[in-house]
């Protein structure tokens, strides 16, 4: 089994880059791989307040970003939020929102980095 960690540095700006991400850790925790996402940057503002709930998936599927989010979560995908990007988005890391972002600082990211066999960086 391989650890993989993906790191997110996109998010509002190009909301069309932000589903990737979870299809690709979603499709590792369905084959046994441990899979976490780092969200830096503006890969963060995805987690606005009503953001992935308005975005939809380009295949027509009637599909959102929050429920790529929520399938993820639920495959037990483990979302790291990047303390240092907070003040280019409006969240409140003190606000618990619909889904379970622990927040992380550089050293932890460096640590995760270390950890995972493989590190996939998405922009």
């Amino acid at each position: 089994m391989a650890k993989f960690l993906y790191v997110q540095t996109r998010g509002r700006e190009n909301p069309e880059r932000c589903f990737t991400v979870f299809f690709l850790a979603t499709t590792a925790r369905s084959m046994d791989h441990e899979a976490a996402i780092a969200f830096t940057q503006t890969g963060l503002s995805i987690f606005e307040e009503g953001f992935a709930r308005q975005v939809n998936a380009l295949d027509q599927s009637g599909k959102t970003l929050a429920d790529f989010i929520d399938m993820a979560v639920a495959r037990g995908v483990q979302l790291l939020g990047c303390r240092l990007s907070l003040p280019m988005v409006r969240l409140d890391p003190l606000e618990d929102g619909p889904w379970p972002l622990e927040w992380i600082g550089a050293a932890d990211l460096h640590e995760e980095i270390l950890a995972a066999d493989r590190v996939v960086y998405l922009s």
